[in-house]
Formats: C-alpha cells, structure tokens, sequence
C-alpha cells in the first residue's frame, strides 16, 4: 500500500516526465521488434509498420501505464475540468446566471457565517479553551430546558470553597463607565470588575506587573487596578515603570499593579479592571455574578460536573429554588458567553443555509432545461463507447467549475457583506472576537461551492445521462434529455417556492414584531431633547448631598444657555432598562407580606416637563420635595393596572425597603422601557416608581451608581451643537474631573433599543427577498423554455383557430399552478419553522394569520407577472412561419 501511494505520488509530481519516458520506452519496445524484423530479411519501413501494428494503439498502453500507477483519474478530472471550462465558456448567458445566483447565495453565506464563527464557534483566545466552563442555572423538567448564567454572592461562595476539581474565579457580567484621571487627562472609561485569579484562570499572564491578589480582593481592601494594553498606550505611552503608579479612578486613588498583553481579548468591552469584592449581600444577595472555572489537572468535565451540581443542591434550596427543576451546572465557557445570542444567530444561519438551498434549486433547474440543446452530443458520447459513468463525471465537473467560480465572486461579495454587518451589528451580539474573512470562513466558503456544485449538478446529470441512443440521435430526440417528462423541472420549481414561503413568513414575522415595537406609543416628546450620561461611582458623590449639590449647580447653568427650555437629572432613560427594585403595598384593597417587584427611578423635579410625560391624577415633584420633606412618590399607570387596581392610588403608601415608606402623590402616563423582567418583551409599558433625588437614601447612592449612570436631559429649540458644547462647559466649570460619556438624541436612544430586532428583521428581510427574487427566476425560466420548446405546438394550435389569450393561458398557467402548490406546502412547512421563532415574536403570534396570507398573495401575484411575461412571447409568433420551419 506505501508503495502504491509512493508510486501515485511520484507520478503525480512529475507528469511530464513520466509521459516522456512512458513515450520513450514505447519507441524503445517498437524499435527492437522492428529490428528482429529486419534481422528476418523484412524491409526496414516494413517492418517499422509491422512493429506498430503489432504494439497496437500506444494511447491504449499510456491509458494502462497511468492506471497501473494511480495515475488514470487525475489525468480524466483534468480533462473533464478543461472540457467544463470550454463548454461554459461558449455558453456566457447561462453561465454568468449561475455564477451570479451562487454569489449572491454564497456572499451572504459568507457574510453571516463570519458573525456565527466570530460568536459562536471559533475556540476562544485563552489557553486550552476546551478547559474553561461557566457556572450555569440549568433549568429542567415542566416543558423547560434552559440556562442563565448569573449567579449570587451564596453560589459562588459554595464553588469557591467546596468545588476542588476547579480553579474558579468570578466576575461582573458587563463593564461599566467610570470616570479617569492621570496626569492632567480626564476621560470616561470602560471598567469591568473581576476577582483575584480571574486572569489566572483564563491563562492570561500580564505583561508588566501582576494580578489582582486575594487581599486586594476582600471588602475594604487595598484600591488597585490592571490597566488595558490599549489604555497604557493611550494614557501612559507604554511607559514600562507604571507598575505602582497612582492615578485618579473613580474619584479615589487607584495604584496600577499590571497590565494586559496587547492580544488579551477582553469577553466585554472594557480599558481597565478593579477587584470586585464578592459578597453575599449588596449585588452579591441578587444573580449579578457569573463565574468562570478552568479544570484541574487530571480531571474530566464529568467528575467537575458532578461536584458543581452536589454543590449547588443545597445552595439553590437556600436561594429559594427548587432543586428538582434546577440545578448547577458547567458548560463551555464560550457557550456561557453567548447563551443570550445563540437562538438568533442559528436562526439566521439556517436561513441563509435555505437561500443557498434555493440557489441550489434554481441552478438545478436551469441545468435541466440546458440540456435540451446537449441530448445529441450525449447521445454521441454514449454511441462512441463512453460509459454513463463517464457522462456524470462530466456534468459534475461543470457544475463544480459553476461551484468555484459563484464561491469566488461569493467571497468578494462575502467581504463586502462583513462590512453592512459590522454597522448594522448590535452590540447585544456581544461580538468580541474579529469578524473578519480569515482562513477559516474561507474554507467553509470553498467546501460550500463544492458541495453545492455536486448538490445542483448531480440530479440534472443523472436525468440527462438516462437517454436511448438511437432515439436520440433522431429526430425524435429532440429536446432536453428526458423532456418529454417535465415533472423533474417542475418539482424543483414547486420546492424552490415551498423553501421561499418559510423565509418570507419568518421574515414577515419579524418585520411585523419590528413595526409593532416601533409603533409603540413612546409616552413622551422625544423631538428636541439632548441627553448625556455620565458615571457618579465616584468617592466623591457618595452621599445624597454632593449628588444633589452636583445636579442643582450643573442644571441651573444649563437651564441659563441659549435655547434652552428646560433640564433635568434621571437615574434611567425610557427605552433603557431600568433599576428593578421591590416594594411592598402597605394599604387600600391590596396589602402586601411579601415584597413586589417593579422599575425605580430617582429624577429631578422637572423631569415629566421635559420629556412631556402626562399628569393622570395628584401632582409630581417641585422644589418642596426635599430630603427633609415627607417621602414622596409618583407612579405610572401600568403600576396602578398591575398592582393598585380598583383602589385610588393616589394617598395610598408604599414601603420601598428599610425606613423608606412614602405616598404616592401623582400618577403618570407609562413610557416604553426595556424590560428585565415580566414577560421578556424587548419593549414594554413597565410599573414604574419614581422618587424625588433629594430623597434618595446615602447608603442606596454608592450600590445604585455601580450598576447605573444618570443621565442629563435637556429639552431645547434651536442648534443642537451650541446646546452640546454648552452642556459640557455647564458640568466643567461645576466639576472639570467629570467628564459626560457621549450625547445622544432621546430618537438615538430610541434606535439603539430596537438594534437588535432591527438587525434580525433586515438579515431576514434580506434573505427573504433573495429568495422571493430566485423563485421568480425559476418560474420564469420554466415558462420561457417551455415556450421555446413547445414554439411548434403553439403555431399549430394558433393556425388551427386557439387565439393568442388562449395559447398563453395554456402557456402560463402551469407556471401559477406550480407556485399555488409551492405555496400550499410551503405554509405547512412555515407553521412548523414559525415554532422557532416564538421567543423573537412580540405583539403578534408565531401563526399570525395576516403574514401568512401576505406572503401567500405576495408570492402568487409575482408568480403571475412571472409565468405571463415570459408567455408574452406568443403574441410575436406567427403561425405559418413557425410550420415553414418544421
């Protein structure tokens, strides 16, 4: 066997030479039995004659040389892959049609399949990735099957303690903008908070310094910090001695005790990481905690599971839970990572998988009507003693070359697809990794031309190698090989519009919950109002005093620049999400033993003026409601629906936690926010309570500012320019250390909320469309050979008395029937595929019936203009001509 793939090599390596010696010892052989001839007395030229004669055929013999060393089939492709090339290329307009609907199908495989590699399937960059596992609530049993992957102060105190086949760390989920000085620069970076080990665990060495150690990492440890590469750079100009340098973070000295090597991939966007300090109470007594493991040496994943789950048990009981539906478990850390994205991307990734189909489908079918004009030269072939075998081979090669060629242009367009969805990409995909064209989506993009080379080409090749010669070969033959029979052709018309109605519903499905979120009555004016956010985790905004000093100052001399109306100071903005926070009815009709949950806001008096959210009933805010005034409380009409109903809201008291019990004064009109919690709705109308700033308790400031930001919001008339620039001296000359992180419209804020469902709903509209395009394609082109083939039929028919109207209905109609058929088994097979979609579907339902029947009325109308177009083309024959041909 080695030697035979030695053999094989050799000659693969070296074809021309072998052909000349093969050439040469054929000679050699033929002159020595010329010369015995002679030796006979035979003449010399006679001899030579007799000499080949007797050798025979010298092609025959090469033929044997090459398959005695492996060499038949590499030189067969070869000539089959020139001969495709030739007989594409004398066919231009079929060519460049294929190769354009492969590029089109492929381009946008390549394009989603770089999002997918980037999230979901290239291995992480950290050291033997395959060893890195989060910590997961794994839901079971009831119909669920589910995983959440944050997790409470108690549980990761329960790994850390009790898991011994781990190495585990734990970290914040998401980073956070803090406030940074050094050296006269102020700016407003990204922090993520981590404990001790958690580079150690994802095997990441810093390249100056060190980590986090287990005494910077306990409550009232030392104040440190791990800057970025980039942040080093930027900030300290890569100077190697920044290892026990101070600088401002937070508003409070921070010694830098390491940084990160430039290729440290951050899992979320951040320029520095603090100690986060776990603990069972404050954020560690609710899941805002995620936790990364690395096995121990020696250990399986099997053994580690095990462990996380006899640990959890009991951890998950105290938490309230219930073990015999939910437990601790490990899965991939990458898995842990993308949990929230994973149905989408598949989703969209199976989608465009179909549209490839579709190209697939399309092709096959032009193949099909394409050999109409080859059944003679097939014939031929077969007549001259070439094998079936031989004519299949052929027509894969073609199909292949087609392959190659559409996945060549599909890569080009691939690379301009990667660029749309790098501006279209919401940062909920959480795409930390390059999405890029790298070697790895190339070759998926080369293994996908060849396998949709064989998968368009292989059933047409078969069709068209199932022929009788002499049947063919006469007049009779005419025709596409088996066209007699057009039912192939049709069927992969009919398929190709059943695939096209499953992308259009589920396309449908998400434009309509796209336009239904969109629609949504916002509750507020957003035109003319400027917003700014900025990070108050700072030392010194610890206390209600210097929070409100710092509100008071900044938006009395923002309420003095041109233009202005009006300003104010919100913990949270609608469309953002928002602190959830529990409450407890403490009178009327409904009082409570244990606590509620709902949205909280702190906001300052003028903040219903200027988003111009309506008063109900009772008042809001003014300048009376001071920290020394009674505690106050204005809510929202979906608080007074969910939790007051049929008791006046207004004079009923709430217990907020704690001492804090307040009277609801007002209520207000709802305002669209986006929901942590309740149904999962991206948007929705939430209970809200909203508290006066000058209320807010001292010890609420510093927990509430780690997880939220307020926000500035200016209502104003006039250039929005000068009131940014304003806003900007209005907070320096207040405080010149604190720096707004960005300035949005509050119709920004509104486009950002919606970035995800608008990034799903224009993928799958997209696709949905190129399908739509392709199946118009296909019906066309059925219809347009089927009146080149049946041009006689329709002469005689017209010179026999049919009218043209007549002759097209009998054209076109199949065509309309196909598509009706295509429809019909298409919306079965959307009900089904609609199933998959009921997470991402909000405001209709998966089987909303007005998608369905606008798809299916959509599809049929452009089937229509797709069989009668082509069917025009009677009115141009004439009768008496056509039968002069014949």
């Amino acid at each position: 066997m080695l030697a035979q793939v030695r053999s094989w090599w050799r000659a693969l390596t070296g074809q021309s030479r072998l052909a000349v010696e093969m050439a040469a010892e054929m000679d050699s052989h033929i002159e020595r039995y010329a010369a015995d001839l002679v030796a006979r007395g035979v003449e010399p030229g006679e001899a030579r004659r007799q000499a080949r004669m007797e050798f025979g055929s010298a092609a025959a013999a090469a033929e044997e040389c090459r398959e005695a060393v492996g060499m038949r089939w590499p030189d067969e492709f070869a000539r089959d892959l020139r001969y495709a090339v030739r007989v594409l290329r004398k066919s231009p307009t079929f060519t460049a049609a294929a190769v354009a609907t492969l590029a089109l199908c492929i381009g946008a495989n390549t394009a989603i399949f770089s999002v997918v590699d980037a999230v979901l399937l290239r291995p992480l960059p950290y050291a033997h990735p395959e060893q890195l596992f989060s910590v997961a609530r794994h839901f079971h049993g009831k119909g669920s099957d589910g995983y959440q992957m944050n997790l409470w102060g108690g549980a990761w105190e329960a790994v850390r303690d009790n898991a011994a086949y781990v190495d585990a760390s734990v970290f914040s989920d998401g980073s956070m903008g803090v406030n940074f000085a050094a050296g006269g620069r102020v700016e407003y970076v990204k922090q993520q908070r981590v404990s001790a080990g958690f580079f150690r665990v994802l095997g990441i060495a810093p390249l100056i310094g060190r980590e986090f150690s287990a005494n910077e990492d306990r409550q009232g440890g030392p104040a440190v910090a791990v800057l970025s590469y980039a942040l080093w750079k930027r900030a300290f100009h890569a100077d190697p001695s920044i290892v026990g340098r101070a600088v401002d973070l937070r508003g409070e000295p921070h010694t830098i005790v390491g940084v990160l090597p430039a290729n440290f991939q951050s899992i979320v966007p951040a320029d520095l990481w603090t100690p986060l300090r776990p603990s069972r109470s404050g954020e560690g007594g609710g899941s805002n905690y995620a936790i990364v493991t690395r096995l121990r040496s020696g250990t399986t994943w099997a053994q580690a599971n095990g462990q996380i789950e006899a640990v959890g048990a009991p951890v998950l009981r105290a938490f309230g839970q219930d073990p015999s539906t939910e437990r601790l478990r490990l899965v991939s850390f990458q898995r842990g990572l993308t949990e929230d994205v994973r149905q989408p991307l598949v989703i969209l990734w199976a989608a465009v998988g179909l549209v490839l189909l579709i190209g697939c489908v399309n092709i096959a079918g032009l193949l099909l009507a394409r050999a109409a004009g080859r059944t003679r030269e097939m014939a031929t072939r077969l007549a001259l003693g070439s094998g079936r075998a031989a004519l299949i081979r052929q027509m894969l090669a073609e199909s292949v070359v087609l392959g190659l060629c559409g996945g060549a242009a599909g890569a080009a367009l691939g690379w301009l697809g990667v660029r749309a969805l790098k501006a279209l990409m919401p940062l909920s995909l959480n795409v930390w990794q390059a999405v890029e064209l790298d070697w790895r989506v190339l070759a998926a993009t080369a293994c996908a031309s060849v396998a949709a080379g064989i998968l368009f080409g292989l059933y047409p090749a078969l069709v068209a190698s199932r022929l009788q010669i002499r049947a063919a070969l006469g007049e009779a033959g005419r025709g596409v090989a088996g066209g007699r029979n057009p039912w192939p052709r049709r069927l992969l018309v009919a398929s190709e519009v059943a695939l096209g109605v499953v992308l259009l519903v589920g396309a449908g499905l998400l434009i309509r919950t796209f336009a239904h979120l969109r629609g949504l009555n916002p509750g507020f004016d957003a035109r003319n109002v400027i917003t700014a956010e900025l990070s108050l985790q700072d030392a010194r905004y610890a206390t209600n005093q210097s929070v409100n000093r710092l509100f008071d100052q900044s938006l009395a001399r923002m309420r003095e620049l041109p233009g202005v109306e009006s300003a104010a100071v919100a913990l949270s903005l609608p469309y953002e999400r928002a602190l959830n926070d529990g409450f407890r009815r403490l009178d009327g009709a409904h009082v409570d033993t244990e606590s509620q949950i709902t949205n909280m806001f702190y906001v300052t008096p003028e903040y219903f003026r200027v988003l111009r959210i309506p008063l109900l009933r009772g008042r809001v805010f003014t300048a009376a409601d001071s920290s020394t005034a009674a505690p106050a409380a204005v809510v929202s009409e979906a608080f007074v629906k969910m939790y007051l109903r049929g008791d006046e809201a207004v004079g009923r008291h709430l217990d907020l936690g704690g001492d804090d019990r307040r009277e609801i004064v007002g209520v207000v009109g709802d305002v669209q926010q986006k929901s942590g919690w309740g149904d999962g709705s991206p948007l929705a109308a939430m209970p809200d309570i909203y508290i006066p700033a000058t209320q807010v308790d001292d010890k609420f400031i510093p927990m509430v500012h780690t997880w939220f930001s307020p926000s500035w919001i200016v209502r104003f008339s006039g250039s929005a320019e000068g009131v940014i620039a304003g806003m900007q001296q209005a907070l320096e000359s207040v405080d010149p250390r604190l720096p707004f992180a960005g300035f949005h419209s509050m119709e920004d804020v509104r486009y950002r909320s919606l970035a995800e469902e608008r990034f799903q709903a224009v993928l799958l509209g997209a696709l949905a469309g190129l399908a739509l395009l392709l199946a118009a394609v296909g019906i066309y082109g059925l219809i347009a050979s089927s009146v080149a083939e049946r041009t006689r039929e329709l002469g005689i028919r017209l010179a026999l008395g049919a009218t043209v109207a007549q002759a097209m209905r009998a054209v076109a109609l199949p065509g309309l029937a196909l598509a009706l058929a295509g429809v019909a088994v298409g919306s079965v097979l959307a009900g089904f595929a609609s199933r998959l979609l009921r997470h991402l579907v909000w405001g209709i339902g998966p089987g909303d019936p007005l998608t369905f029947v606008a798809v299916g009325i959509g599809l049929l109308g452009v089937a229509a203009a797709a069989s009668f177009l082509p069917a025009l083309r009677v009115t141009r024959l004439n009768p008496a001509e056509t039968l002069r041909q014949e």
